[in-house]
């Protein structure tokens, strides 16, 4: 059993809790500190096996994170049976596919919106008032190394991390009267199954998650991070090395950073081909756009000024 701080003994909520980061922070929060953990999640046979392996001190509850009335309905279960909860872990969420903003359905935005941001503001806006009853009260909201660095094709992913990063950063500020710490984790590439089950046996996943796997740490090692972090009650968490370099290019040069990071991807394509939408365009009409931008770079300022009478936007 790992030595004794305020984390051991605690009732823990969890998102996402059957896979990746989410599945290691279960068990490594059971096994380790000998918390009770309700967790959140969809798979039904994940969930059960995840119940067998960890008895009594695991149970589960299956429901669309991104439904406001489900996590309401959860809060007064909780507060009904007398469930104490201290601490809230709001780690589900879901990736975009690298693409352009403009070929992405406003189906697809919502839908990415709903479930990396209003799932994280109605998960603490229904346990706020029982984490508030806590000796030791505590919120965990898993963003993204995107939160610092937004990369191309990540458009709403990225702004959705970066929300729930202002977001976590101002609720520590509000709950820092009431003694309620908050982390922010901002991970880079984490290996999970994630690119392994989009495999189409084109050979095209393999590759990106190839990548993945040599430059990303692991679901145990994020989640022991993580753990760390919540310990010593840090509130911006970088947890592995990709997260930090993105941090600092952003500090010391943040629009070289921004640009270099858009050229790296599209000179990668080849190497990554999940990067290849975002610049397919961009390949096919290569001259078009080039005699496009030689035009508008010829503009003079006395040509921008020959606007017709009728108005800008008169035939």
């Amino acid at each position: 059993m790992s030595k004794r701080n305020w984390i051991y003994g605690r009732n823990v909520i969890i998102t996402g809790c059957s896979t990746g980061i989410g599945k290691e922070l279960t068990l490594q929060l059971v096994k380790k500190f000998g918390c009770n953990v309700m967790g959140v999640a969809r798979n039904q046979q994940k969930l059960e096996a995840l119940k067998t392996e960890l008895g009594d001190k695991f149970d589960y509850r299956r429901f669309d994170i991104s439904d406001e009335s489900a996590w309401r309905n959860f809060s007064e279960e909780m507060n009904t049976m007398g469930y104490e909860v201290d601490v809230l872990i709001n780690n589900a969420g879901m990736i975009q596919d690298f693409s352009q903003y403009s070929d992405m359905s406003m189906e697809t935005v919502n839908k990415i919106v709903n479930t990396n941001l209003y799932s994280v503001m109605y998960g603490v806006a229904a346990f706020l008032p029982l984490i508030k009853k806590s000796k030791f009260g505590y919120i965990v909201n898993i963003s993204s190394a995107s939160a610092i660095l937004p990369v191309a094709g990540e458009t709403i992913y990225s702004a959705t991390k970066g929300a729930v990063k202002a977001f976590s950063e101002s609720l520590s500020q509000d709950l820092a009267g009431y003694g309620i710490g908050v982390s922010c984790v901002m991970p880079g590439p984490v290996k999970t199954d994630l690119y392994k089950t989009r495999d189409a046996g084109d050979g095209k996943a393999k590759k990106d998650y190839e990548l993945v796997e040599s430059i990303g740490i692991t679901a145990e090692t994020a989640a022991k991070r993580i753990i760390k972090a919540m310990r010593k009650k840090k509130l911006r968490v970088l947890i592995d090395g990709v997260a930090r370099l993105m941090d600092f290019g952003m500090r010391v040069a943040p629009s070289l950073t921004c640009k270099m990071t858009g050229k790296a991807m599209s000179s990668a394509t080849n190497i990554v081909p999940a990067f290849a939408p975002i610049f397919k365009e961009q390949a096919e009409k290569k001259e078009e756009i080039g005699e496009s931008i030689k035009e508008r770079k010829a503009l003079t300022y006395n040509s921008l000024k020959k606007v017709p009478e009728k108005g800008a936007f008169s035939k």
